[in-house]
């Protein structure tokens, strides 16, 4: 059976690597709207404006939930040490640091 192992740092970075790809993912959406241009008038713009719509919306769709998860994340991280710190004092005769223990 794998055995996965967690650390307060992982889950740290887990948290930065999220941020940053919601943050790529924004500025995506952002700068495609700005490049329909390059078409010029008529049709084709106005229908690579309509699919370039579509498709940065679901970015920053997508840019909004990696932001969530890597908040959530970043608490589960806090929370994970706080947790890790309290069984370890109570390990060694502790009274679990003054948590909620």
């Amino acid at each position: 059976m794998p055995r996965i192992s967690v650390t307060p740092e992982a889950l740290t970075a887990l948290a930065g690597a999220l941020a940053g790809v919601a943050d790529e993912l924004v500025w995506c959406a952002e700068r495609a709207g700005t490049d329909a241009w390059a078409f010029g008038p008529g049709d084709s713009a106005a229908a690579l404006a309509g699919i370039l719509g579509d498709v940065e919306h679901q970015r920053l769709l997508l840019g909004r939930s990696c932001g969530s998860l890597a908040a959530a994340v970043r608490a589960a991280g806090s929370a994970y040490a706080e947790v890790e710190a309290g069984v370890a004092d109570l390990a060694v005769g502790g009274d679990g640091g003054g948590s909620a223990w």
